[in-house]
C-alpha cells in the first residue's frame, strides 16, 4: 500500500522527516518497505523563456537559442525541432543534476559554447501520460501562465517533490489498506492527536429509501453480500479530475480515468472501500440483483475481455443481464462513458472468501479484489458512499440525490474483549497499570467500557486478550520490553520407538552403499498402469480435488511408482549402478469414506530401489536381513509370492511374521521395465515399517554366555525341485524346538544322478541346551524326529 506524506499530513502533524516517519512506523508495527522520495534528483533546473532561434553555422540539425532565466539569459544549443520563440521550457542549468545521476555543465557544441540543456518529460522522469499535449522525444514545453516563474526552481513550480511510503500490510489489518487506517496509526506512532477530516460524513444522516431515481437493490445472496449502499448523481459532467486528485492518485499508483471513475478510486485509497459507478441507464430495469451467477454465464469485464461465470461466482446484475462480478470488475456494458448522465455509486461489502475464489477463476485479481479478499468493514460501505457524493459535490460536477439506498441483511459484529490486565502483563512481561493500557487503546479509537475492549468497527480482526495484548505491546514500545529467560517449564525431546527403528533402518542401508532419496506422495493413474498396480490396489487410491496438474492427480496408494520414475531417470543419465532407498508414506482410501470425512490410512513404508552388475536377488535379500537383525527381528518366513503383477513372477518373493506380510522383494516385471524404458534388471522392495514396529525390538536383550557346549550335525536331504528351502526350514525349527541355536543353509546341490527335477539340500545345525550337556543319544533322536517329519511331509530322503 503505497501513501504520500502529504496526504498523511491531512490526518495526523508530522513533523520528521520522511526516514524517521519511516522508522517510527516500522517500529509500531507498520512495516515501511520503501521510501521513494521524488524530486530530490532534479537540482538547478528552472523555467526559462526562449527570446531567439538562430541556425548554428557549422551544424544543420543544431539551433543556438536565448533563453531568459530569470535573472540572467543563458546561451543553450540544442537540436530540437518542437521550439519556438516564446515557448516556456524546462532549462537544466551549468551544474544541474537530473534523475539518474545525470549532471549538465556548460561545454562546446561545433564551436558554440552552451550553458546548459532544454530537459524533455523524459529527462524529468515524467511521463507523457502525466502531461497530456506533450511529445516523447521533443522538449517539453511549459504552459504560458507560468512566465510569472520564470527563474523559479521546476521541482518547485510542477509541484515535483512527493515523499511515498510504500507499506507492507499484513492480511489481517484491512484497515490499514486505506490513507483513513494509515493515518491513524501515523498519529498514534507519533504520538499526536488523529485528525479525522471526515467527521462530517461520520455524523450525517442520510434517509433510506427503497427507490432512487427508479432504481430497486435486491440480494439474492445475503450469505455473499452483507450490505448493498447506492447512491445516486444526476446532471453529472464527465471529465478529467483536478490536479490534486490526479496527483494523489499517481502517487498511490493508481492511473487518472475520468472524474467519476477517479473518485471512486480515491475512495477506495482513501477509506478502504473499494467501489463502483454504473451509468443507470445501463441497467435494465433500473433493478440491480446481487446473485449468484448461472452456470456458464458470460460477462465481458471493463478490459474487454470475456469471463466464463459458474454458480460460486457472485454477480451484480440487473434483470436481464449480469453488469460486474461483485467485488472483482465491473462489467463494459454498464461503463461510465462520456455522454453518462445519470451514476450509481454502489458501495458494497462481500464475502472474502468467495471474492479471492472468484478472482483466482476468472483470472483476475485487482484492487478491489485484494481488499475485499481480507474482509472489510460492513459500517465504513455507507461512510464510502456519502464521501463520493460529496466529492461530486466538491468538483462541481453533478447533482446528488437526496436519500441512499442500503440494503443491510447481514450485520457486523461488535467484538468485546475482556480487560485482562494481569494475562496482557504476563503476556508482554510489562508491569502497565490498567489506565496506561486505557491510554494507549484510545490513541487507536478503541474504547474500553466496564473492563471490555469495545473493537471499532474498522479493526474486525480484535477478538481475543493477545490481540489487545500486542496492540498495547506495539505502541508501548517493542525495543521497551525487557529480555529475560523463557519462564516456561522445558522438557528433553526424544525419539519413540518408530523413528529409532528408522533411524537404525537408516544406518544399515547407507552402511551399504544406498543413498536416500525424497519422492512426492501424489502420483497420476499413468504412473500406477506403467507400474503394473493391480485392480485391488487402484481402488484405494485418493483423487485430489484440486491437483498441481494431472501428474499428480492421486494420492499414491503404493510406493512402487515412486521409486520406478527415479531408476528410470537414472538409467536416462546413463548411471551405471544405483542402490536407493525412501522412507515415506503411502495412502489409502481403505474405508472408501474419505469423501465423509474419514482420514486416509497411513503406512510408512521403506522402498528399495536397485540396479547394477553387483546386484541380484539375494544381495537385496541379504539387505532385509541385515536391516530385522539390527532391530532385533529373528524369526520370520520367507514365502514366494506369485500375483503381484509389479515383480517378476518366480523372482519375487514375502517376509512374514506370523500372520504379517511385512516386506515385499523381487527383481522388477520385464513388462514395468519395458514401460520404463530400463534396459537392465531392476530389484524392489517394500517394507512395511508401520507392521514392522511391532515386532521390532529398539533395545537387545541380554544373554548370558552359555555354560554348555553346542552340537554341530549336519543333514542332508534330496527333495523335490519345487520344494522351497523355506519350507524345509519350517519343519527344522519345528521339530528342534528350543534346543536349535542356530541353522545355515550351505549347499544346494543338483545332478541327474540324484533323479529328474530333483535335488540336495544341506543345513548345519547347532543344538545346545543352557541347562546340560546333550548327549549323542538325544542328538540321535532329534535328528530322527527332523528327518521323519521331512519324509512325511515333504518326501524327502536323507541323502547318504
Amino acid at each position: 500500500m503505497k501513501a504520500s506524506i502529504e496526504w498523511l499530513k491531512e490526518y495526523s502533524d508530522i513533523e520528521v522527516n520522511p526516514i524517521e516517519l519511516g522508522d517510527i512506523l516500522t517500529m509500531t508495527g507498520s512495516k515501511v518497505e520503501t521510501i521513494d522520495q521524488l524530486g530530490n534528483d532534479i537540482k538547478n533546473v528552472v523555467v526559462g523563456k526562449i527570446l531567439e532561434i538562430e541556425k548554428h553555422p557549422d551544424a544543420d540539425k543544431l539551433v543556438v537559442t536565448k533563453v531568459d532565466v530569470g535573472n540572467e539569459t543563458l546561451q543553450i544549443v540544442t537540436g530540437a525541432n518542437n521550439i519556438k520563440v516564446g515557448d516556456l521550457v524546462p532549462i537544466a542549468k551549468d551544474g544541474s543534476q537530473l534523475p539518474n545521476d545525470v549532471k549538465i555543465k556548460k561545454g562546446m557544441l561545433r564551436g558554440i559554447e552552451s550553458c546548459g540543456m532544454m530537459c524533455s518529460v523524459g529527462e524529468l522522469n515524467l511521463t507523457v501520460a502525466d502531461y497530456p499535449g506533450q511529445i516523447e522525444h521533443g522538449i517539453m514545453i511549459l504552459d504560458k501562465k507560468l512566465e510569472k516563474d520564470l527563474g523559479k526552481d521546476i521541482v518547485e513550480v510542477l509541484n515535483l517533490k512527493e515523499d511515498i511510503i510504500d507499506f507492507e500490510i499484513t492480511s489481517n489489518r484491512p484497515d490499514c489498506f486505506s490513507i483513513e487506517g494509515l493515518g491513524r496509526e501515523t498519529a498514534a506512532s507519533l504520538n499526536k492527536p488523529f485528525k479525522n477530516p471526515r467527521k462530517n460524513i461520520d455524523e450525517k444522516q442520510i434517509e433510506t429509501k427503497s427507490e432512487l431515481e427508479g432504481l430497486k437493490v435486491d440480494i439474492l445472496a445475503p450469505d455473499l453480500c452483507y450490505r448493498y449502499v447506492a447512491r445516486i448523481v444526476k446532471n453529472v459532467k464527465i471529465g478529467p479530475s483536478p490536479d490534486w486528485m490526479v496527483r494523489r492518485l499517481k502517487a498511490c499508483g493508481v492511473r487518472s480515468i475520468n472524474n467519476i471513475v477517479d473518485i471512486t478510486n480515491y475512495v477506495m485509497l482513501e477509506m478502504g472501500q473499494p467501489m463502483h459507478a454504473f451509468d443507470i441507464n445501463s441497467i435494465a430495469g433500473k433493478h440491480i440483483v446481487v446473485r449468484r451467477a448461472k452456470n456458464g454465464e458470460k460477462i465481458t469485464t471493463l478490459d474487454e475481455q470475456e469471463r466464463k461465470l459458474d454458480e460460486n461466482n457472485l454477480v451484480i446484475a440487473d434483470e436481464e443481464k449480469a453488469v460486474a462480478i461483485a467485488g472483482v470488475m465491473g462489467g463494459l456494458n454498464s461503463e461510465i462513458e462520456t455522454h453518462t448522465k445519470t451514476v450509481v455509486f454502489e458501495s458494497a461489502v462481500f464475502y472474502g472468501g468467495s471474492v479471492r475464489k472468484t478472482a483466482k477463476k476468472v483470472g483476475l485479481r485487482t484492487e478491489s479484489s485484494s481488499r475485499f479478499e481480507k474482509g472489510l468493514s460492513a459500517q465504513n460501505a455507507l461512510r464510502a458512499a456519502n464521501r463520493a457524493v460529496e466529492l461530486v459535490e466538491q468538483l462541481g460536477i453533478g447533482e446528488v440525490v437526496e436519500g441512499k439506498i442500503d440494503v443491510y441483511p447481514t450485520k457486523q459484529k461488535i467484538n468485546e474483549i475482556p480487560l485482562d490486565v494481569a494475562k496482557i502483563n504476563g503476556l508482554l512481561g510489562t508491569n502497565l497499570t490498567k489506565q496506561e493500557m486505557i491510554d494507549i487503546l484510545e490513541k487507536l479509537e478503541i474504547k474500553v467500557k466496564d473492563d471490555k475492549v469495545i473493537a471499532p468497527y474498522f479493526r474486525m480482526d480484535l477478538e481475543f486478550v493477545a490481540d489487545i495484548a500486542e496492540e498495547i505491546g506495539r505502541f508501548y514500545g517493542y525495543d521497551k520490553l525487557d529480555t529475560t529467560l523463557m519462564k516456561a517449564d522445558t522438557t528433553l525431546g526424544i525419539r519413540n520407538k518408530e523413528q529409532n527403528i528408522a533411524k537404525k533402518i537408516k544406518e544399515v542401508l547407507v552402511n551399504s552403499g544406498l543413498s536416500e532419496i525424497y519422492t512426492y506422495g501424489f502420483v497420476s493413474t499413468k504412473d500406477l498402469e506403467l507400474s503394473n498396480i493391480s485392480e485391488e490396489i487402484k481402488k484405494y487410491a485418493i483423487t485430489i480435488q484440486n491437483p498441481l496438474s494431472d501428474e499428480y492427480k492421486l494420492m499414491r496408494p503404493t510406493t512402487i511408482p515412486s521409486m520406478m520414475q527415479i531408476l528410470a531417470t537414472n538409467n536416462n543419465k546413463k548411471n551405471q549402478e544405483v542402490k536407493l532407498f525412501d522412507l515415506s508414506r503411502n495412502y489409502k482410501n481403505s474405508k472408501q469414506e474419505i469423501q465423509n470425512g474419514e482420514v486416509p490410512l497411513q503406512e510408512e513404508i521403506l522402498t528399495i530401489g536397485m540396479y547394477g552388475e553387483e546386484v541380484d536377488f539375494y544381495s537385496l535379500k541379504g539387505l532385509l536381513e541385515n536391516i530385522l537383525e539390527a532391530i532385533n527381528i529373528n524369526h520370520y518366513e520367507v514365502e514366494k509370492e506369485m500375483d503381484n503383477l509389479s515383480y517378476h513372477p518366480r523372482r519375487c518373493a514375502n517376509l512374514k511374521i506370523g500372520t504379517d506380510s511385512i516386506a515385499t522383494l523381487g527383481e522388477v516385471h520385464p513388462e514395468v521395465l519395458d514401460n520404463y524404458a530400463i534396459s537392465k534388471r531392476a530389484y524392489l522392495a517394500e517394507v512395511n515399517i508401520t507392521k514392522l514396529v511391532k515386532y521390532a525390538k529398539a533395545v537387545k536383550k541380554y544373554v548370558e554366555v552359555p555354560k554348555f557346549p553346542a552340537v554341530e550335525r549336519d543333514i542332508a536331504v534330496i527333495v523335490e525341485e519345487s520344494i522351497e528351502v523355506g519350507q524345509i526350514e519350517k519343519i527344522i525349527t519345528k521339530k528342534a524346538k528350543k534346543l536349535l541355536e542356530g541353522m545355515q543353509l550351505f549347499d544346494i546341490y543338483r545332478n541327474e544322478k540324484l533323479g529328474e527335477n530333483k535335488k540336495s539340500v544341506a543345513y548345519s545345525l547347532i543344538f545346545r541346551d543352557k541347562n546340560k550337556t546333550l548327549s549323542d543319544e538325544e542328538i540321535n533322536e532329534k535328528m530322527q524326529e527332523i528327518v521323519s517329519e521331512l519324509e512325511k511331509q515333504l518326501g524327502a530322503e536323507l541323502r547318504k
